[in-house]
């Protein structure tokens, strides 16, 4: 396989990313742009196309759908923070590992279960932000896209939130891991937020809009 072949293969692969209506419309386009663009011997894409490739990627999927209202965007806005929220809780929960293990060290020295809990409590952040993450990036998407379902799901999503705030309060998150707390909080207050935003009148006009009134055809026949 020539370079400029393994070249445009690679290019392709990050083009896929876009939605199958774009890359219909603009892949051969784009793809004749980079290719021109290249180095001579170039086998991989460069670091920075790649990056604005997969920004665009994201922007095309993030598209506001037509005629959004101003609470519907305002609610958008604030799922995108909710994304970086989450990225953020996620750092801080391992970056603040070792100062939790010493807390609950002081606060119960000498038992190892206390240990293995919180072991166990960090494994489950772990996995939980990830996938939360992931679900908020979907969530997203679908609100943009003017999915009904998806303000829903998002409701559901804050009662969830809610539950596990209340039982890592419960747990005593707030002595032995303020910081995660705090972050956890923040990513609420965002949720609870973009929910409220969400379930106004305008919003459901936008997400389940009320269908047309068929006026009656009085043709001919009718007046007979």
């Amino acid at each position: 396989m020539s370079e400029q072949a393994t070249l445009e293969r690679r290019y392709r692969r990050l083009l896929a990313c876009y939605p199958r209506a774009f890359r219909r419309e603009n892949e051969e386009e784009i793809l004749a742009v980079l290719l021109a663009c290249a180095q001579d011997g170039q086998q991989r894409p460069g670091l920075a196309a790649s990056a604005d490739l997969i920004k665009g990627a994201m922007r095309a999927w993030l598209r506001p759908a037509p005629g959004q209202p101003r609470n519907v965007r305002m609610a958008i806005r604030l799922m995108y923070a909710g994304v970086a929220a989450h990225l953020a809780a996620l750092v801080t929960v391992v970056a603040t590992t070792g100062s939790v293990r010493s807390a609950v060290a002081r606060g119960y020295p000498g038992l190892a279960a206390a240990q293995n809990s919180v072991s166990v409590n960090l494994v489950i952040d772990y996995v939980g932000l990830s996938i939360g993450i992931i679900v908020w990036l979907v969530l997203t998407w679908a609100l943009v896209r003017g999915r009904a379902w998806a303000r829903i799901a998002t409701a559901g999503y804050f009662v969830s939130m809610t539950l596990s705030m209340l039982i890592s309060v419960g747990g005593g998150s707030a002595v032995y891991a303020p910081a995660d707390l705090s972050v956890g909080a923040v990513v609420w207050l965002i949720a609870l937020a973009a929910c409220v935003l969400l379930f106004t009148r305008t919003s459901g006009r936008f997400y389940c809009p009320q269908p047309r009134a068929v006026t009656p055809w009085h043709g001919t026949f009718g007046r007979l």
